[in-house]
């Protein structure tokens, strides 16, 4: 049946978004599930759904609205608390960035573009808006593998961007059920394609199994209503619209929802799976899990969180930068080692064993991670790539599975970090268009790039599935040609790629130079963890001190369509900053050792031979000297 209240708060709602913004929020009180009473047992989520203005929905309402996670689970928790979380809070200037992680990557390949991109005040990554991105934009393209809130749920990119068309796809909130649901027929992959469709209020009723949901916000006009629908001009446009299965329902309207506290990894994995290449064997049955979980633990074991959602990270010194001194003990060392300067034992939290590290010199514990010895695929000559779930949308319908899809992310990387430690890490070669002025960067639209000089980049033809394509010098000089003239007189086109970026010189030829801008940005990671036998050193020093050894001496390709730049690589040794020479003598060093262990063996066996050879003569003489003074007595 219709609500005519609802109908008019609607109307009322859109107009006040209008004309002013709403007023300050108020500081709420605690509501019924916010603090806890001490039990460890779940209590059971039997509750009414309600929709974005808090209406009660019936399977019989007509129309028929899309439950709301901030109303319907906001009854009972303070939706505005959750929603400051570390998953969530990612655009909010006042929250410190922490240490650099994945970022989302702009892939366009028709414009020869790979970049990164961060709402956090990341160092080598760009704004979604810098490269044309609004917010709407940005979370229709990448909202697939977000768990809803952040930007997708700010009033103001709401009301100053976009705004007819955030009123037809509806705000994508905070999904607290793509986390703590644990109905087999919740689908994330159905969220996913909702997202993409531009159908946003109705992305998390649809993946909850509660009801179907059809249609297409995304073909709407702008001035499609939801509520009254309007005239379609095509028939085959068809308007959002949901169907609950009424057998869900009880005798009062409510509906049952599995709602966990303890976030089973099947959910964490749909955003945070990896697949290395060719390092992960094609067949499932053929890998092993992280150690961690083999032993029965899950991820929020260790990534714990209250209800703010300060989702603990677990990196070294993450507990000064959040204030939290209990962040410190889930770390490695934290968990495994424990501190020392503790009242009481911290080490072997969750059964972990404590590692004793026999025969390994300390100097390894002040200049290396726990993740570099015991994190990710065993390094090689080479490096991987490595797909991400964020990175080329693991586990949605349709995904490319090409080994070589873009973005092109390469694994193992060692880097000395800003603590001085190193540390595994993942990386990718930006490659962008952009303009130059003074040491400033500011990229370029891809979608502009791509419709001035798609044809020359690709020459018109089909490009590869998952493959970059081939720019020539020539190609280079033609686009940087076309390029709309900068905004400043001073400023210039440019393209940037392999580490290096690429203009025109004063005769119109093409020069390269280096700049920051090109440098490679990476992000540090800790899974999966492999157990003490299959750590770097298990086998002796030469894991890492072999003359060959990858820890050092591992190729990293130079990833770039740039066709002078493609099959060029640089070593490890360039990210730990030490250049070559010191690390091969070291090295060397390991080769003789066992020469130099018997050297020293055979010296010390002299040395003690002589000893005993003057010991006994200064024993005899000591003899004779007793034996004189007898007889003179």
């Amino acid at each position: 049946m219709a609500h005519p209240q609802r109908d008019a708060g609607w109307v009322a709602t859109g107009l006040l978004a209008i004309i002013f913004n709403a007023a300050p929020a108020t500081a709420q009180k605690p509501k019924l599930g916010d603090v806890p009473d001490g039990t460890r047992a779940v209590p059971v989520h039997i509750m009414k759904l309600l929709d974005e203005e808090g209406t009660t929905i019936s399977p019989h309402d007509d129309p028929l609205m899309p439950f709301s996670t901030e109303q319907t689970c906001g009854e009972c928790h303070s939706y505005q608390t959750i929603a400051g979380g570390w998953h969530f809070n990612a655009a909010d200037p006042e929250v410190p960035p922490g240490r650099p992680g994945q970022p989302w990557i702009l892939v366009d390949r028709k414009a020869a573009t790979q970049i990164p991109l961060s709402y956090r005040d990341w160092p080598g990554t760009f704004r979604p808006e810098e490269v044309g991105l609004a917010p709407l934009e940005f979370v229709e393209k990448f909202g697939s593998h977000m768990p809803g809130g952040g930007i997708g749920d700010d009033e103001e990119a709401e009301t100053v961007d976009y705004f007819m068309r955030w009123m037809v796809s509806g705000k994508l909130e905070v999904n607290c059920l793509g986390c703590h649901d644990a109905e087999p027929s919740y689908d994330q992959a159905e969220y996913a394609a909702q997202v993409g469709r531009q159908n946003f209020r109705w992305a998390a009723t649809a993946a909850s199994g509660l009801a179907t949901v059809s249609g297409s916000a995304e073909n709407m006009p702008d001035t499609y209503d939801v509520l009254f629908g309007s005239m379609l001009d095509d028939p085959k446009q068809i308007p959002p619209s949901v169907s609950y299965d009424e057998s869900r329902f009880d005798d009062g309207g409510k509906v049952f929802f599995d709602v966990v506290r303890d976030i089973r990894a099947e959910r964490c994995y749909f955003c945070h799976s990896s697949k290395t290449i060719p390092a992960t064997p094609s067949e499932r049955w053929e890998t092993d899990e992280d150690i961690h979980m083999v032993a029965g633990m899950t991820c929020v074991d260790c990534h714990r969180n209250g209800l703010d959602h300060a989702m603990i990270r677990g990196y070294e010194g993450e507990a000064l930068s959040v204030d939290n001194p209990f962040a410190a003990t889930l770390t490695c060392r934290g968990c495994h080692l424990g501190d020392g300067s503790a009242g009481f034992p911290m080490a072997g939290r969750l059964g972990s064993p404590q590692p004793e590290h026999a025969g390994i010199p300390p100097v390894h514990f002040d200049r290396l991670t726990c993740t570099s010895c015991h994190t990710g695929p065993w390094p090689d000559r080479e490096n991987y790539l490595v797909k991400t779930s964020k990175a080329h949308r693991l586990g949605t319908r349709g995904v490319l599975k090409a080994d070589d899809a873009l973005p092109h992310i390469l694994s193992p990387v060692f880097i000395k970090q800003g603590d001085g430690k190193i540390a595994p890490h993942r990386l990718i070669w930006p490659a962008f268009w952009a303009y130059l002025d003074g040491a400033e960067i500011t990229p370029l639209d891809p979608q502009v790039v791509g419709t001035l000089a798609g044809r020359i980049i690709t020459r018109g033809e089909p490009l590869r599935a998952g493959a970059f394509p081939t720019l020539t010098d020539e190609q280079i000089v033609q686009v940087l040609g076309l390029l709309p003239p900068p905004p400043s007189a001073d400023g210039a086109p440019v393209y940037i790629s392999g580490g290096k970026l690429f203009r025109l010189d004063g005769s119109g030829g093409l020069m390269q130079a280096d700049h920051p801008a090109a440098q490679p940005y990476s992000w540090a990671f800790a899974h999966d963890v492999r157990p003490a036998a299959q750590s770097l050193g298990v086998r002796g020093c030469g894991d890492c001190h072999a003359t060959d050894s990858p820890f050092y001496f591992g190729r990293i390709d130079v990833d770039s369509p740039v066709a002078t730049l493609q099959g060029s690589f640089i070593t490890m040794t360039d990210f730990l900053h030490m250049g070559t020479v010191y690390p091969r003598i070291f090295a060397l060093s390991f080769v003789f050792r066992p020469w130099l262990k018997l050297l020293v063996l055979a010296a010390f066996a002299m040395m003690a031979a002589v000893l005993i050879v003057y010991g006994f003569k200064g024993l005899s003489r000591l003899l004779e000297v007793v034996a004189g003074a007898g007889k003179q007595t």
